[in-house]
């Protein structure tokens, strides 16, 4: 999926289950907007690495 996890509606989540487990799977960062995390920062917004 191209957009970033904070754009993700409740139908991309039920559609795209297991790719959304791998990207949150050990977060190391988190959007500042809408506080979603994930591993890799190129899929949030505008994410700030988790200390």
């Amino acid at each position: 999926m191209a957009k970033s996890l904070c754009k993700w509606k409740k139908k991309d989540i039920e559609k795209n289950i297991h790719e959304l487990i791998h990207i949150v799977d050990k977060p190391r960062f988190i959007c500042k907007d809408c506080a979603r995390s994930a591993h890799d920062k190129g899929f949030l917004c505008k994410p700030i690495k988790l200390k």
